[in-house]
């Protein structure tokens, strides 16, 4: 089974219920009387995934993507059809060009941020390797900008990339043939009922508008289109934005991102508190301890709250430090001096590192 956790919320009840302050707090504790044990946990778990630090346990693959002519903006669809609900910042990732015939295929950094702005395709093109390659962050599915089917721009606006329309060809990223990136539309768009939909299977638009469906419709609907099928998103799901824009052709590269998950409500006893991995137990335990004098009605057990919610946040720290004993392999390296005149191409010509901790020939320090 997949879960980190086989202990439930029951079993902490069960630790914490013959604390004798505690007690009070709990003793009703029982059929549909879960209050105010359910909210406790719900805050010690948002205590523990509120800190900047990346818990391994806690990690979430984000669904691959693939970059696409002048566009910036991409909902996220789950392989099932789902939006992507299931991200509360962005860890890290890389980009792969599927469009290298080399063994292994080259690859690149993508450096994760809070937000970037909205771009045109004119700023920089990815001609050639930086790192990071992209720069991303996510938005929610609402605050991305969205193509309009059959508006019937032609030669790409250079902020959303072409429309789609009659007849409108999507070719796969990753068909065989090609060895360079298909000149696309852009595969998102608003439909006439304000619904947004994503592009989920290649293919060549219908010589009319699609039947889409009514206003307010269940993310995960498909509208066949021609050939292709949209997909209904979910507005408040999770979204990338990229920058560099990806030019109208060349390399395809496919994004894999990792995410942190949030933070989540408790439901029932019966719950586990998984992704927490129950080696980790004693330091949720805590955590109830110190927030059942927070709840309790008693003023002499409440003023010890403060006290002993200082001790869970000293127990958070060594529940961070217990998870990073690992070499840290971010790090910073000068790359150049001040006085030092722009690198070239080459070797050692964008950054230093393991592999090129030296300036290129003729780059001077």
């Amino acid at each position: 089974m997949n879960s980190q956790s086989l202990t439930t919320l029951q079993n902490i009840l069960d630790r914490v219920l013959p604390l004798g302050d505690v007690n009070p707090v709990l003793v009703n504790v029982s059929g549909y009387q879960m209050e105010p044990f359910l909210s406790i946990c719900s805050d010690v778990y948002s205590d523990i995934v509120g800190t900047p630090f990346p818990h391994k346990w806690n990690e979430n693959k984000l669904p691959q993507f693939y970059t696409n002519s002048w566009q910036q903006d991409y909902a996220l669809v789950n392989p099932n059809g789902t939006s992507v609900t299931n991200v509360e910042w962005l860890e890290r990732g890389i980009v792969v060009d599927m469009t290298s015939n080399s063994t292994p295929r080259a690859w690149g950094y993508v450096e994760c941020g809070r937000q970037l702005t909205q771009a045109t395709g004119t700023f920089i093109q990815v001609s050639t390797w930086r790192n990071p390659t992209f720069v991303a962050n996510w938005f929610p599915n609402y605050m991305l900008y969205y193509g309009t089917w059959g508006a019937g721009n032609t030669g790409g606006n250079p902020t959303t990339g072409t429309n789609p329309g009659p007849g409108s060809i999507f070719t796969n990223h990753l068909n065989a043939n090609a060895n360079s990136q298909p000149n696309n539309p852009i595969n998102q768009v608003i439909d006439p009922n304000g619904n947004l939909q994503v592009l989920t299977v290649y293919g060549t638009c219908g010589n009319s508008a699609p039947n889409w469906p009514p206003a307010g419709s269940a993310p995960g609907i498909n509208t066949p289109d021609g050939t292709a099928v949209w997909t209904v998103v979910d507005p408040n799901g999770v979204g990338i934005r990229i920058l560099p824009v990806p030019s109208q052709t060349g390399a395809v590269f496919q994004f894999n991102i990792i995410a942190q998950k949030p933070a989540f409500r408790f439901t029932s006893l019966s719950q586990t508190l998984d992704p927490f991995p129950d080696k980790y137990e004693p330091y949720f335990r805590q955590g109830v301890i110190a927030q059942c004098y927070r709840y309790s009605t008693i003023a002499s057990v409440q003023a010890k709250f403060e006290k002993n919610y200082t001790i869970w946040l000293k127990t958070l720290n060594d529940l961070r430090a217990m998870e990073d004993r690992e070499l840290e392999e971010n790090r910073f390296i000068v790359e150049q001096s001040v006085m030092s005149r722009g690198g070239g191409a080459g070797r050692g010509a964008g950054w230093r590192g393991a592999a090129y901790p030296f300036p290129g020939p003729g780059q001077g320090y």
